[in-house]
């Protein structure tokens, strides 16, 4: 699970920013957000709220490109590491970025640091600690000379005991990837290298957008694959009351069009494996999913295209939802409430909350309304994100307020909506001037 996660000058995120999942010891709602991992207490959900261009996405951006940092290494030394750094001030074009993530995997709580630009990987460093007691001991840190740009690595105490396989991830090690990524190209077996990318590839999924993502097919393979069944989604379909009495859905082959063959060939962030498909087959899997709907004189079946986008949503929104209730993961997911009536965004937290067992969500939301309900959700759960005077923007926690400032608000929601706690929108008057038509 993770603790806390912190970026720097990413995007509209100039000084670091930190999320944390840890607990505050207010037991409000406890047991459906808080998880105990030996000393820490965790939560299971972190919602940022905020107007439109707070930054509320780059949040999740930054996390998302902090994984694929880890995951998806640079094949040369050529290859740029592409991303936006904080725009407003020109000095930060000269400054790296840094991302830190506090995580707990098995027994132990790890704490990585890189630092990097869009040329390399500065600096790394990798240590950890029980997760009961004990103190951070560290296991590697790594340079790179931006003269040479060559990188070294150093292990520390008893972890210098791996001297030899790391000087086999050394041999892996461009200044453009970082150690796990040479981890990935090498062939070694570091057992505390494997934790993490146990935890990177069967923890993290993918960010949830607002975009075309092929959900539909995610959700339909989870169910294929037996992740997750049938009779799972059917229910969740038929308690949102969104007219579903059951569904359909099977495999079918669909054509690959050359030109989508030739995007995926050319793409330099698709793995080889999948470029290779691409130019070796003339179709994809794909899932063909039929709804049920109880009409006047019995069952009725509709495509899935032929369904209000909400519908679908909820269906491709049940996959994701069903795999982090039944297993332990983390899912960022931007605008949650996409598509969603407010009561049926209601009826997703309360699903999750009430039945995941050590999964997490980060989402953003528009959402406002949720702050009415005490029910839903405590205080350290909710952040909100704002934009300072230079266009930067800050996250702060709703728990980060006084307690004797908190103590005077009834409503968390009213508070928010009159501008008490940040994070809405300065608005203009709603005049226009209106366009003059007479002749000059």
């Amino acid at each position: 699970m993770i603790i806390d996660f912190t970026a720097s000058n990413f995007r509209s995120i100039k000084e670091p920013q930190t999320i944390s999942f840890e607990a505050t010891d207010n037991s409000h709602l406890e047991d459906y957000y808080v998880v105990k991992k030996g000393d820490y207490s965790l939560l299971k959900m972190a919602t940022i709220i905020g107007a439109n261009a707070s930054g509320k996405s780059n949040v999740l951006q930054a996390y998302q490109f902090f994984l694929r940092l880890m995951r998806v290494p640079c094949e040369n030394k050529t290859d740029k590491i592409v991303y936006d750094k904080f725009a407003l001030d020109e000095d930060c074009a000269k400054q790296d970025t840094t991302f830190s993530v506090n995580f707990i995997y098995g027994e132990y709580h790890y704490n990585y640091q890189v630092v990097f630009n869009n040329e390399m990987v500065v600096e790394e460093t990798l240590s950890r600690k029980p997760i009961r007691d004990g103190k951070m001991d560290k296991v590697f840190g790594r340079a790179t000379n931006k003269e040479t740009r060559l990188s070294t690595i150093s292990l520390y105490g008893k972890y210098k005991i791996y001297s030899l396989d790391f000087d086999k991830v050394s041999i892996n090690l461009l200044h453009n990837r970082t150690v796990f990524g040479a981890y990935l190209k090498s062939n070694v077996d570091i057992p505390c290298m494997k934790e993490i990318e146990d935890w990177i590839v069967t923890y993290c999924l993918p960010i949830v957008t607002t975009t075309e993502q092929g959900l539909r097919q995610y959700t339909s393979n989870q169910i294929f694959d037996g992740k997750i069944t049938k009779e799972q989604v059917a229910s969740f379909l038929r308690k949102a009351d969104v007219g579903i009495t059951d569904f359909s859905v099977r495999k079918e082959d669909t054509p690959i069009s050359p030109y989508y063959a030739a995007a995926v060939v050319n793409d330099k962030n698709t793995p080889d494996a999948i470029k290779e498909q691409a130019k070796n087959t003339s179709t994809l899997p794909d899932a063909r999913v039929k709804m049920v709907h109880n009409g006047v004189h019995g069952n009725y079946e509709l495509e899935f295209e032929e369904e209000s986008r909400g519908t679908q949503r909820y269906y491709e929104m049940a996959g994701v939802l069903l795999t982090i209730i039944n297993t332990p993961h983390i899912v960022a997911i931007d605008e949650l409430e996409y598509a969603m009536h407010p009561d049926l965004y209601e009826h997703f937290l309360v699903t999750f909350l009430s039945n995941a067992k050590e999964s997490q969500i980060l989402c953003t939301t528009h959402m406002r309304e949720f702050l009415s309900d005490k029910n839903l959700f405590r205080d350290d759960s909710v952040w909100i994100a704002q934009k300072d005077e230079h266009g930067a923007t800050e996250v702060y926690s709703i728990a980060d307020f006084d307690d004797s400032e908190l103590q005077q608000i009834d409503s968390r929601y009213g508070a928010y909506r009159s501008g008490r706690l940040g994070g809405i929108p300065r608005l203009g008057d709603t005049y226009v001037e209106p366009l003059n038509t007479e002749k000059q």
